[in-house]
């Protein structure tokens, strides 16, 4: 079931990307294009944002265009996503049906809608990290979290939370000093954004203004109709039926399950302080697709008659959801690579300026 469920999931992502041959994308990926040019021009850190995606862009830009690159990684990111979680499923003792509901998540769609969405490729590698946890492959899962802070930060942070919470369930020693290793094999790209004159907010992107915190206020609640259908109310229903027999029968995983969730409505708890992170109640839909294909998964496998039935369901849904609720997911427009060159980006916030020649 697993197998061929990813498959076509795959496929409408390939369709989103290349089904037109220009490319799409919000404000934010001109400057993600900067920094691939400026790193194909030289190798550096040229701002605090994670760099793999610039490095991937640079060692393609040889031989293709800035826009296939991004189309590549960012289909190369939904498989990552999609494979990490089964990784993670498989190490949980989940159901397969969990994997194949997770892969059809509707707002999984809109990372490769909503270009760039980078944070696809940080959580796949953050559920096989947490999958080689469960299996106590502790060398595995230090190289997954430190190789998750090169990818995406939001995501190696969400990563090191989770990680720790199942640690401690767990009771385990040998994986809170895995896990604190790889945070100091990931330092040396902190250090560099110190050196380069950021400060500590600035090299984690926790300035106020920037990244992962801006100020204002309530920002998800405009868009209520399509976070409800993007979350997708059928596996939703499933995960609450299901919640009651994860707790019976997977603790570990309920238990991370439900600081993720809590973790998912960041947005409720931090908007009386007047701060936003990235994990907004639209954006945040990646992580609560964990905890919903959990339960969900649960609850359609001891429903052996119903199992197939719920996931046709659920599959129906999002495909429907790509017409109904994913243009309205974030702001599209077509994006001139050209555009990049005009560029700066700023080396200790992300932001950029328009250069004036003159």
């Amino acid at each position: 079931m697993f197998a061929w469920s990813a498959a076509a999931a795959l496929i409408v992502h390939a369709v989103l990307l290349f089904g037109s041959k220009d490319l799409y994308g919000g404000a934010d990926l001109v400057p993600h294009l900067r920094l691939m040019q400026q790193m194909d021009a030289q190798p550096g850190l040229y701002n605090i944002y994670a760099p793999a995606f610039h490095v991937f862009g640079a060692l393609l830009l040889p031989w293709a265009s800035e826009a296939t690159a991004v189309k590549l990684f960012t289909l190369g990111s939904a498989a990552l996503l999609i494979g990490g979680f089964r990784l993670f499923q498989r190490a949980a003792d989940l159901p397969d049906v969990s994997a194949s509901l997770f892969a059809w998540a509707p707002y999984a769609f809109a990372l490769s809608w909503c270009l760039p969405k980078v944070e696809a490729a940080g959580y796949g590698l953050a559920f096989a990290g947490l999958g080689a946890l469960l299996t106590n492959r502790h060398r595995w899962l230090v190289a997954a979290l430190a190789g998750t802070f090169f990818i995406h930060t939001a995501s190696a942070l969400f990563f090191g939370l989770c990680g720790g919470v199942l640690a401690l369930v767990r009771r385990d020693a040998r994986a809170m000093l895995a896990l604190a290793v790889a945070t100091v094999l990931a330092s040396p790209l902190f250090i560099s954004h110190l050196m380069a004159g950021c400060n500590a907010a600035q090299a984690l992107l926790f300035s106020p203004g920037d990244y992962l915190r801006t100020t204002g206020g309530w920002t998800s609640f405009d868009h209520t109709h399509t976070i409800i259908v993007l979350a997708g109310p059928i596996a939703v229903a499933c995960a609450a039926a299901g919640a009651p027999r994860l707790w019976r029968e997977h603790r570990e995983i309920a238990i991370l399950a439900g600081v993720v969730t809590f973790f998912y409505l960041n947005e409720v708890w931090l908007a009386p302080f007047g701060a936003r992170t990235t994990l907004n109640l639209m954006r945040g839909l990646t992580v609560l697709a964990f905890p919903v294909a959990a339960a969900a998964g649960v609850f359609a496998a001891t429903r052996p008659r119903w199992t197939a039935a719920i996931l046709a369901a659920c599959i129906v849904w999002s495909l429907g959801s790509l017409f109904f609720a994913l243009p309205d997911a974030c702001h599209r427009v077509v994006v001139d690579p050209e555009q990049a060159e005009q560029l700066v980006v700023d080396r200790c916030t992300f932001r950029w300026t328009i250069r004036r020649d003159h």
